[in-house]
């Protein structure tokens, strides 16, 4: 529950879906189609890394036992930069939405509230803040039920017309879809139906992490990859106005309000806002316990490492952690939505990290003891070509892939110089801390 309410299916759909529309058209069906089977098959190798180095502080313990401190760091400086910005994009989209709805409300008074309130559920117990995203999962859906039930009875079009003549709005006027567009559909449907890691961070929550961590995050992956794919294919069969479904800002909601009516899309709507507050509550969960984990590597100044690793005695959780996520990530949404989207874009590096660990790690007999990824070294060496396809196509936008992709290339490049130059030298090198639970399951 907590790994589905962090990657949001509905938000994937109905936010992620729209932007998908907009840029290709009736290929968004087969972007997700095949972006969807990319990343459930990259989650089988972060199912093996995640099952080898279940810790808080998700993929980068893996990447530091495996690969070495130097790009396990400079993963951790991208993630330091991208967890604040992951919560402030998504309280940026939840205030956008609200003013829809309120016009008179203030954007910034709305982000505020819904990140105090996100954090408030997130530094509950566990099991409570798992319950509490349950329900509003199940909300989810029946926002995703009721599209897919629609879309599903008002069949317009064939499979066969949207794989092989996708079309686009283009200046007013319907047209093909070039492959390079198409191919930046693919990588969006990848970056939409991602997020089976999210289970990673709570490996140190589970009992027998190390013997079940594997199997959720895979499963979590391909059944992400269906919940978030189907709908999108099946309202592309169906719009019975394409050209006024693309057009418009909100695709799916006009494409309920054209087979529906405003009822049905208005209960949808309040659907879609649950879910955006629930992967709030749930990457506030999650993240927290990351900025947790670094704070127990020593990453920062001693007198940090100490607020930051310090556990709630009430509820058990990274309370520290979490209000300084929620505190940081008010300031960033500040910056605007645009420089949002250009700092997240173009981060493909876990996917590169991922398969060299796994590759390096198959080798050292450091993973694959407790979950083994199929097809190996063909899988990895797949997921290497995928990440390299992404680059190029994020380098092809000149809006906010490619100035996303020269800025975090230049922070991971500072990171490893910083760990050479500092963190390496120092009295025990940068490790991951391993818990005693973990260390006597290994044994």
């Amino acid at each position: 529950m907590l790994t589905l309410s962090a990657l949001s299916p509905v938000a994937s759909v109905y936010i992620g879906g729209a932007g998908v529309l907009h840029l290709a058209g009736t290929g968004a069906a087969l972007g997700y189609v095949l972006g969807g089977l990319v990343s459930a098959l990259v989650s089988l190798l972060c199912a093996e890394l995640g099952g080898s180095f279940p810790r808080a502080g998700g993929l980068y313990p893996g990447f530091i036992a495996t690969i070495g401190g130097c790009l396990g760091f400079g993963y951790v400086a991208l993630s330091l930069i991208a967890a604040p910005l992951f919560m402030a994009f998504a309280s940026y989209g939840f205030a956008s939405y609200v003013r829809v709805l309120i016009p008179a409300l203030p954007h910034t008074a709305i982000v505020a509230a819904v990140l105090i309130l996100a954090t408030a559920i997130a530094v509950l117990r566990v099991r409570t803040s798992a319950l509490v995203t349950g329900i509003f999962l199940a909300v989810e859906a029946v926002a995703l039920v009721v599209l897919v039930g629609v879309a599903a009875q008002h069949p317009v079009r064939s499979l066969a017309e949207v794989v092989f003549h996708p079309v686009m709005l283009t200046k007013g006027a319907m047209t093909s879809t070039p492959p390079v567009t198409m191919a930046m559909a693919v990588v969006a449907g990848v970056w939409s139906t991602a997020g089976a890691t999210w289970a990673m961070y709570f490996g140190e929550d589970m009992r027998d992490a190390q013997r079940r961590i594997g199997s959720v995050v895979a499963w979590a992956g391909l059944v992400a990859a269906i919940l978030i794919a189907a709908p999108v294919v099946l309202v592309v069969l169906a719009a019975p106005d394409l050209k006024a479904m693309l057009a418009a800002e909100a695709p799916i909601a006009t494409f309920l309000n054209q087979t529906s009516g405003p009822l049905v899309a208005g209960i949808v709507s309040t659907g879609v806002l649950t879910a955006i507050f629930n992967n709030l509550v749930a990457a506030s969960m999650g993240l927290s316990r990351f900025l947790f984990s670094t704070g127990r590597d020593a990453v920062w100044p001693a007198a940090v490492n100490r607020w930051l690793s310090s556990i709630s005695p009430t509820f058990g959780s990274p309370l520290n952690a979490a209000l300084a996520l929620a505190v940081v990530a008010y300031l960033c949404s500040l910056m605007g939505e645009r420089a949002l989207i250009t700092l997240l874009a173009g981060d493909v590096s876990y996917v590169i990290l991922t398969a060299l660990a796994i590759l390096v790690g198959r080798r050292a007999g450091t993973t694959g003891q407790f979950y083994r990824a199929t097809a190996h070294p063909v899988l990895p060496a797949f997921a290497l070509l995928v990440a390299g396809a992404s680059v190029a196509a994020n380098l092809y936008d000149p809006d906010a892939g490619r100035p996303s992709t020269f800025i975090l290339s230049g922070v991971f490049a500072a990171a490893c110089a910083y760990y050479w130059l500092g963190l390496r030298k120092r009295a025990g090198g940068f490790t991951s801390y391993v818990p005693p639970t973990t260390a006597e399951e290994a044994a």
